[in-house]
């Protein structure tokens, strides 16, 4: 029978933790991993495993995967292989509880949930000095698009000249390719430390930081992806926790953010108040490629977007206000000069589905850069060396095995993330500058309107609208702001109640041309339309259901009835917060 330290002799490694880590980030008390006598403590064959942190001075994380039985990078095989990896560890673990040990075990599939969902134990890995920043991945720096509720209700003050409007951005991101910069070639990469790294003004692409936000900052720039959502907070550990608190932390370690952002999105919070702490990589490029309306030069993407913009435009039809053949001229030269589209008057012609393809195409287009490739894999398998093959791949999870018949098996397998591979069309730093700019578009919209923005969504915005204050410009070409209530209610229409559950929920009242006693209401069903349904007997089933809804607005903290404000969102200093909590509600009968 194999004795204790036998077995400690053959252990052949794995992948492990030091207690004063692990114990301190979970608050455990470990009293005695290895409680033995000085005299087994000091045995030749224990030392090593005491150094290794095995026992005495470890928590055992096995890299092991307790479903799949499989992650060789964490848990590399044993040398001699015959014995299952799983049942060893089982049996080590049983000989050292046997001998009166206290063992406590931490799988690594557990440990990697809590660095990502547990946000004291994040924290702590984020900022003890001995871990190191991992290195910069490109998909980290591609992020979507601004979604929040800044208000959960508000009733435009008509007698005071009030309204609220809602603007949506012309073909967002397709404009962002035509107009917006993007790298090329092979960056050089700055690691933490080089002292060559270039000023911030030079910086091109991405790069891995950890920067200091500002407290009194209503919109953020920069975005934080935090329990599964891409939040704008000015404090990490606020945001992790869901505070809905005043932000209370004086220390810079707890309100910083670590993460990829592109270039142009450093350089405005920057601007805004944001302060680099420390930079961890960097990809920088010096050639780049931009669109030059004035020239005619194209930059990487414009040619591609000017083609099927084009197709669009003629698709649409003419636009009301091109009565004459002058007009119409005069419409084809202002679209020529400002964006550089050619459009063929002769083919200028209303047609539903060519534009909706042409439309599909232009937003499409910049996704197949950032397309994953970590997704589940279905094959058939014939013979038993193929199947050994695939489970026993450690760049390989098997998902599910299927029998379709006796010589035949379904396999469902997914790669693992660090055997990702890399398609012919992927690009994640086009997809990720693409993106960028469209949030950044959005941002220099949002910055006008300020405290009187209500809502945003990737590419529209709803703010109130007050005489003598500043508002968004509208406009008719590619990336400019449209009316989105007057194209659809008709000239003079504008929102009078609006009131939002969260991110994609919300609804408003409108005044139809400016009538606020005027409530229009679509058919659902026209006249032509009823004519081609179907006048065969049909039977319809109607059955009871039930659906839970509710107001869910996480993104920020809410501060009064209708009123948010960022994570770690602190305007009034170091004043106490029952100071803080009346300053907000003087603010509140100030507007």
């Amino acid at each position: 029978m194999s004795t204790l330290l036998d077995i400690l002799e053959e252990w052949d490694g794995g992948c492990f933790y030091s207690t004063e880590l692990l114990a301190e980030a979970y608050s455990v008390a470990l009293l005695a991993l290895f409680e033995a006598t000085p005299e087994k403590r000091a045995d030749p064959r224990v030392i090593p495993f005491l150094e290794a942190g095995y026992a005495a001075d470890c928590i055992e994380q096995d890299g092991l995967d307790t479903q799949a039985e499989l992650c060789l990078k964490h848990y590399p095989p044993p040398m001699n292989g015959t014995e299952n990896r799983l049942e060893r560890t089982k049996r080590i673990t049983a000989l050292l509880r046997a001998d009166g040990y206290t063992v406590i075990e931490k799988w690594e599939c557990e440990f990697q949930s809590d660095l990502v969902n547990n946000p004291e134990v994040k924290a702590y890995f984020e900022r003890h000095p001995t871990t190191r920043s991992t290195p910069l991945r490109l998909r980290d720096a591609l992020s979507g698009g601004r979604t929040s509720a800044l208000r959960w209700y508000h009733k435009a003050d008509l007698d005071k000249g009030e309204k609220i409007k809602l603007y949506d951005v012309s073909s967002e991101y397709p404009n962002a390719n035509l107009r917006s910069i993007y790298c090329l070639g092979h960056p050089t990469i700055y690691l933490e430390g080089d002292p060559n790294v270039p000023p911030l003004d030079q910086w091109n692409e991405v790069a891995k930081i950890t920067i200091l936000p500002p407290r009194d900052l209503y919109l953020p720039v920069l975005g934080y992806k935090a329990k599964g959502r891409l939040m704008f907070p000015l404090c990490r550990s606020c945001v992790e926790e869901d505070s809905q608190e005043l932000c209370r932390h004086e220390e810079p370690d707890d309100r910083k953010l670590t993460g990829t952002w592109c270039s142009p999105e450093i350089k405005m919070a920057v601007q805004k108040g944001y302060k680099i702490i420390s930079l961890h990589e960097l990809y920088n490029y010096s050639e780049t490629m931009q669109y030059d309306p004035a020239t005619g030069k194209d930059g990487l993407l414009s040619a591609y977007v000017r083609c099927f913009m084009g197709l669009k435009i003629q698709a649409s039809g003419w636009p009301p206000h091109c009565d004459s053949e002058e007009k119409k001229k005069q419409y084809i030269e202002d679209v020529r000069n400002h964006d550089g589209i050619s459009v063929d008057a002769s083919k200028v012609e209303k047609n539903p589905a060519l534009r909706t393809l042409s439309k599909l195409i232009l937003n499409s287009f910049w996704g197949k850069f950032g397309e994953k490739t970590l997704r589940t894999k279905t094959v058939l398998i014939y013979n038993y060396e193929e199947l050994m093959g695939l489970v026993s791949d450690p760049t390989k999870t098997v998902q599910s095995l299927i029998p379709l018949s006796e010589d035949c098996l379904q396999v469902a397998w997914k790669p693992v993330e660090d055997g990702e591979e890399s398609l012919p069309t992927s690009c994640l730093l086009h997809a990720a500058y693409t993106t960028c700019h469209g949030r950044l578009q959005l941002y220099q919209y949002l910055d006008i309107v300020q405290e009187r923005a209500l809502y945003f969504d990737t590419d529209s915005i709803c703010f109130i609208s007050r005489e003598n204050e500043p508002e968004p410009p509208l406009g008719n070409h590619l990336g400019d702001l449209t009316d989105q209530i007057e194209e659809e209610y008709g000239k003079g229409s504008f929102i009078t109640e609006f009131v939002a559950g969260g991110p994609k929920n919300y609804s408003y009242k409108v005044a139809v041309g400016g009538d606020t006693k005027n409530i229009k209401s679509d058919r659902i069903l026209t006249y032509p339309f009823q004519d081609r349904l179907p006048d065969f007997p049909l039977e319809v089933v109607t059955r009871p259901a039930r659906k839970l809804w509710q107001a869910k607005n996480v993104k920020r903290r809410r501060v009064d009835v209708a009123r948010t404000v960022p994570h770690g969102f602190n305007a009034y200093g170091d004043e106490d917060e029952e100071d803080q909590d009346l300053l907000e509600a003087l603010d509140l009968l100030m507007e």
